[in-house]
């Protein structure tokens, strides 16, 4: 019956396929298109679905919607326990790479504008440190919003930028000026779109897991940092660490092999983390944070490796709000600096 009213409240036509002895399951996602397919890989095999649908409403919600519905009664193996034994949970993209180079084109313009003009460095700084201190701040329990560029610092090498909606629109509410840069504008305006398609799919992982209040707020949705960093040659790895999230989604990469993590364990060495095989043409990569460890889910350790080229990468942050982590030790990582 909840299954039947669900599928009437949110239609639209959908393609259901499920493909079996793959090494690590993966659920495939949904593309924006009038033909869905949800695609999954499982430990056993699994009689494949039809489900004729008509839809009017998001693609974003009906992710939501259907892995939730597909994930408990269907598969052999929990999100929890692909967790633990593999560190991640591949999820198919539809997206393609287009939205993906777009948004480090604008990327790119808006840095190299803020490199050239300090003031609007500044200035956009300044906002940065009024939002820190306001309450919206606290809906995604983290101060790390804004530009951080580390093009000159050794070793480090690299410029990301952290978005969130309510950043955006505190600027755009509060510094009317941002809006007749072009430069500041059209990248905002790209971050936005970027975000849109995904965050429906943390409230998925979270209600599979039995944990759908950690979501809860007065903005009946995940709060989502987004994160758009630029790796140059010059970058060398330091050591692997856990995100300061509930989950992270590996959104995009211009090289899908320089990541490396590894499941959780009580003792890391540096041969434990690889680049995750993926088995899909196109996917992203969904990891555990360290604010699950309450719950007995743990952190995925991860890692940048080093790389001769430029590398640009899109992360989604799924924080908890209103949360004050308390204080947990998880087991030390290696370093990845050569003596």
């Amino acid at each position: 019956m909840i299954l039947r009213k669900a599928l009437s409240l949110y239609p639209t036509r959908l393609k259901i396929w499920f493909r079996t002895e793959a090494k690590a399951p993966a659920i495939g996602a949904i593309e924006s298109s009038p033909l869905l397919e949800i695609g999954a890989r499982f430990d056993r095999p699994i009689p494949g679905l039809w489900l004729g649908l008509k839809s009017k409403f998001s693609i974003a919600l009906s992710i939501a919607i259907f892995i939730s519905f597909l994930f408990r009664p269907l598969c052999g193996t929990s999100i929890a326990e692909q967790f633990e034994r593999a560190g991640y949970l591949e999820i198919s993209d539809k997206h393609g790479t287009a939205m993906f180079d777009s948004l480090y084109a604008y990327f790119d313009v808006f840095t190299e504008f803020l490199q050239k003009n300090p003031s609007w460095a500044q200035k956009l700084y300044s906002a940065k440190e009024r939002f820190v201190r306001s309450k919206d701040r606290n809906y995604y329990s983290t101060d790390f919003f804004g530009l951080y560029d580390e093009s000159k610092r050794e070793g480090r090498s690299q410029v990301c930028f952290y978005y969130s909606n309510h950043f955006h629109e505190f600027i755009c509410s509060r510094y009317p000026e941002f809006s007749e840069v072009p430069e500041i504008v059209h990248f905002f305006e790209a971050c936005l779109k970027t975000q849109k398609p995904y965050g429906s799919l943390f409230s998925a992982a979270a209600s599979e897991l039995g944990l759908e209040t950690i979501f809860s707020s007065e903005y009946k949705q995940p709060p989502i940092l987004l994160k758009i960093v630029k790796y140059l040659p010059s970058y060398i790895p330091g050591r692997p660490h856990y995100d300061g999230t509930a989950f992270s989604l590996f959104l995009h990469s211009t090289d899908n092999q320089s990541l490396l993590l590894s499941p959780y364990k009580s003792s890391l060495t540096i041969d434990d983390f690889s680049s995750p095989p993926r088995e899909f043409s196109n996917s992203v990569l969904l990891i555990p944070g360290a604010f699950l460890t309450e719950f007995f889910i743990y952190p995925t350790p991860h890692i940048v490796a080093q790389s001769s080229k430029i590398r640009y990468a899109t992360i989604a942050f799924a924080m908890r709000p209103y949360f004050v982590p308390p204080k947990i030790e998880h087991s030390p990582l290696p370093s990845f600096i050569r003596n």
